[in-house]
């Protein structure tokens, strides 16, 4: 009985709101002569365009009196200090309209712009007091604008450490008659403060091994941005389901301020799987493991299995982290790998330790020695290649984003080399290099270029297994050719590969609706050895999905030479740079 009256109750007061709705009919109240914001500021301030239908003649009249005034006050923050106001005042039977005419006038201009900061920060060459472009002499005034100011300026020095800043002075005069407008500024930064002791509370790895991954030290200068790169480098090692590092302003003393670092672990064990399509493969399988916390010394296992019609095969992984765990990897590698190409056919056993460095913000060193075994077939010669391969690599990538960039550029530079004397069963020493570059022409429109170049110092090229070899043709290399389908042919018209390469290409990309971009591209190029190039030409278009995970390309290149094809179709995934 209870619950049936409750609801009876809710029903009622549901239906008394409607009526109290449906009979608070406002009138229409129009506003010209000013740009949306101003008009917005004027609709909060002129109470006539709160009064409904219904109200009180008297009451509409006394609101009508109070408009100038109320219009003014609206517009002031923006400058304007002379405004005029016409209104005009239509009743119907139904209700009543007003227009509000606005005349704004003049807009009051910056003069005198005066700021001046004492204390530690005055010798403090990061400390930022600049002025917006818009707090400049002979700009009109807003007040929004110097009020954002003084907040930027007291935001400024708490990220700098000065906890004790304060404004001994702010004024802001305006001149109506004059159409000009002064500001004062006089901004006490106080000392600045120091990182007092800095609290790990974690149980995940070795304490040694987490304060590397912080450049922050007891006795350092305050500075807040050293917090965001320590958060940013703990949230990226990995290790760690959620990062929270927090300055203890309140048990700051000595002008000390104490930090804690709560870390919380991750998720130790990562599987993937995964599939796709592409025509230099077929379809293909992928399946990943990942251990990101072998131990308490942060070392790692990664191991990928990948299946297709042409590449198949096992690699795994083990990595420590060295010095730096932010850009100092040690790795112990190995893999499984089977090739089976329209040119040549490879098994291949591979093991390895390599270390990587991070040199820079956009440059990466890897030293590497690899041992590998292989047994390949190239052009009807069945042959086995044993070779002990160091090399140093070079990689170098700037990008305003990830995933789909409008400006960025990528450059990889590999050097390795064998040497009989040392067990391999061949000598020889190649250089690889490859490049990528993409620019926005427009917001609508992308042009990529990329370039790849090989050479490779040896006399008899047919020691050497195919992947020391090079071709050409296929989805990333001179479309409208099959994979690995172009390069040096043998006696019998095979494709054995070069001793050096030379492909490019250029892409224009347009925008055409949603997520869906048309494209065009050419490429040129070919393997080859000595100096004799002889470049394979093509031409086509493209059409590209960007899906959540990245780009899907689908294109028809046209080869232009050396093909009795009219058409290739290419499918590929994959990142741009």
């Amino acid at each position: 009985m209870i619950d049936k009256l409750r609801t009876h109750f809710y029903k009622m007061m549901s239906v008394a709101c409607m009526l109290l709705v449906s009979v608070a009919v406002f009138a229409d109240v129009v506003i010209v002569g000013v740009d949306p914001a101003q008009e917005s500021n004027i609709r909060a301030f002129v109470g006539l365009a709160k009064e409904p239908c219904d109200a009180e003649p008297w009451r509409i009249q006394r609101r009508t009196r109070a408009i100038e005034s109320e219009v003014q006050s609206a517009l002031e923050p923006f400058g304007f200090y002379a405004s005029s106001v016409e209104t005009t005042l239509l009743e119907t039977e139904a209700c009543w309209q007003a227009t509000i005419t606005v005349n704004p006038g003049p807009r009051v201009l910056w003069r005198n712009i005066n700021v001046e900061i004492s204390g530690t920060a005055a010798d403090d060459q990061s400390f930022d007091y600049r002025t917006a472009a818009t707090l400049q002499s002979g700009m009109p005034i807003r007040h929004r604008d110097y009020e954002q100011y003084k907040q930027t300026l007291q935001v400024a020095a708490l990220d700098r450490g000065y906890l004790e800043a304060e404004f001994t002075d702010a004024q802001l005069n305006i001149w109506p008659d004059d159409l000009s407008a002064d500001m004062s500024l006089a901004f006490d930064s106080g000392p600045r403060y120091t990182v007092g002791e800095i609290k790990f509370v974690q149980s995940i790895l070795e304490p040694s091994l987490v304060t590397r991954y912080v450049d922050i030290r007891q006795g350092d200068p305050y500075d807040s941005r050293s917090f965001t790169s320590a958060y940013r480098d703990l949230t990226n090692s990995g290790y760690f389901r959620r990062v929270d590092i927090s300055p203890e302003f309140d048990l700051a003393s000595d002008r000390q301020v104490p930090v804690t670092v709560k870390l919380e672990r991750a998720d130790r064990i990562e599987y993937t799987i995964g599939a796709g399509f592409a025509t230099d493969t077929g379809p293909r399988f992928r399946a990943g493991y990942r251990n990101r916390r072998v131990n308490s010394r942060g070392h790692r296992i990664n191991a990928t299995l990948r299946a297709s019609p042409v590449l198949s095969g096992l690699s795994g992984e083990y990595r420590k982290p060295l010095s730096d765990p932010r850009s100092d990897w040690l790795s112990y590698a190995g893999s499984v790998d089977r090739e089976d190409t329209d040119t040549s056919e490879n098994n291949r056993v591979q093991v390895g330790v390599r270390r990587s460095k991070r040199l820079n913000a956009s440059w990466i060193r890897t030293l590497s020695v690899d041992y590998s075994y292989e047994r390949f077939t190239v052009g009807g010669v069945d042959d086995i290649s044993r070779l002990i391969l160091p090399s140093i690599a070079f990689d170098h990538k700037v990008a305003d984003r990830d995933l789909y960039p409008t400006s960025g550029r990528r450059l990889s530079i590999e050097v390795r080399g064998a040497d009989e004397s040392l067990g391999s069963s061949t000598s020889l020493v190649q250089l690889v290099a490859r490049a990528r570059w993409i620019t926005s022409l427009s917001d609508k429109t992308r042009l990529m270029a990329r370039i790849s170049a090989g050479i490779t110092g040896k006399d008899a090229l047919q020691e050497l297994p195919p992947t020391l070899r090079f071709f050409a043709g296929g989805d990333e290399s001179v479309r409208g050719f099959g994979y690995e389908t172009l390069g040096p042919v043998d006696a019998n018209g095979d494709v054995i590969g070069g001793s050096n390469l030379l492909v490019a290409g250029l892409e224009m990309e347009r925008h055409l609706r949603g997520n869906i971009y048309g494209a065009v591209f050419v490429d040129a190029g070919n393997a080859f050895n000595d100096t004799d190039v002889d470049p394979a030409l093509s031409t086509g278009l493209g059409i590209k999905w960007r899906s959540p995970v990245g780009p899907v390309r689908i294109y028809l290149g046209h080869p232009l030479n050396k093909s009795g094809r009219s058409v290739r179709l290419h499918i590929s995934l994959g990142a741009e740079l």
